[in-house]
Parts: C-alpha cells; structure tokens; sequence
C-alpha cells in the first residue's frame, strides 16, 4: 500500500504529465526543452509569460544540464526557469538547478512522459533508467539486485530511491527460532 502523494516527496508531476502556468511576477523567463515534444511544452509556456523569455531546444540531458549551468550563472532577481522533457531529463535538470540555488518558486517542470524513471540503489549507489513506476521493481545496472522502487525522489540528486525488494523478508526463518538472538550474544555482541 502506497501513501497519498502529497504525503511523499514525489511531485505530482513526476507521476503524470503536466505543464505548470509561467509565473507573473516573472521579469524573466527561460525554458530549457529536452525533445521535440517538450519544445511544444516551453513554447506555450513562454507564450503564457508576461516576461521576455528565452528557448533552450536540446537533444539530450548533457545538453540541457550546460545550459542549466550557464543560465543559472547569468541569473538574476525575478528570473524563471522551466525545465521540460521526459522524466529522466527533469528530474536531474531539476536537482542542478536547485543546488544553484533556485527554490522551488523559481522554478517549474514540465514532464512530457513519465514512462521511464532514474532509480539510485540504495546499495551500491548505481543509476538505472528503466520503464517502471513507483512500487515497481527494476534490476540495478550495478549489483544486479532487484529494486523496488519507493514514493520518494531525492531533490540533491534527481532520482527515485530503490532498495532490495526482498530486504525485509532476510533472515526472517531465524527471527522466530531465536537462532539470531543467540548468535548475536555468543558473538559479543
């Protein structure tokens, strides 16, 4: 059983598609597009501004995440910035621009597909992009566990948290037996 949305730290955009509106107060405004689509998604956005805007149009992540770097180091008071793309372009373009120092005010994503998500193990720290969905279970690229991944996305590195599906249920024979607690006191423990 899942939590309610609002009670995790999974944003709703990153579980469906959405456009957020371009902030008024805005005196400036960026959009930085990852894929066609996610062009059509900035476009419109910029449209609804009130502020003069600029389009980043890219192909890739990489792309995106330099134009990140290069905006936020230009960026000034009233300033915004949309980030829009498929799930595994946002989520990090969003993690960068936070640890420039955007707040979330200052900032709007727009996902395009969340058909595929980033999943950190919580092992052995290895990235996997994989088509899956929160309570979904993907095979990590690095240890080759099976994860399950969990309602929560870390903001610092723009990913979903999965960890050993099967985490809970080791050892649970000996529970029972008192075979753990033995061994335990016998080690010294």
């Amino acid at each position: 059983m899942n939590p309610a949305l609002e009670l995790t730290s999974v944003p709703a955009w990153a579980v469906r598609p959405s456009t957020p509106p371009c902030d008024p107060a805005a005196t400036a405004c960026t959009a930085v597009a990852v894929g066609a689509e996610a062009v059509d998604v900035a476009t419109t956005w910029l449209a609804g501004a009130v502020a003069p805007g600029r389009l980043h149009a890219l192909a890739s992540t990489d792309e995106a995440l330099a134009v990140v770097d290069a905006e936020l180091a230009e960026a000034r008071v009233g300033w915004r910035l949309l980030v829009a793309g498929p799930l595994t372009a946002v989520l990090p373009l969003r993690a960068r621009a936070l640890a420039g120092g955007l707040v979330d005010a200052e900032l709007s994503v727009a996902t395009t597909t969340t058909d595929d998500l980033l999943v950190t193990c919580a092992h052995c720290a290895a990235v996997t992009s994989a088509p899956t969905h929160v309570g979904g279970v993907v095979p990590c690229v690095g240890c080759d566990r099976r994860l399950l991944v969990h309602h929560h996305v870390s903001r610092r590195q723009g990913t979903f948290l999965g960890y050993q599906v099967d985490a809970e249920q080791w050892g649970t024979e000996q529970w029972g037996t008192g075979q753990w607690e033995t061994e335990r006191w016998e080690e010294g423990a």
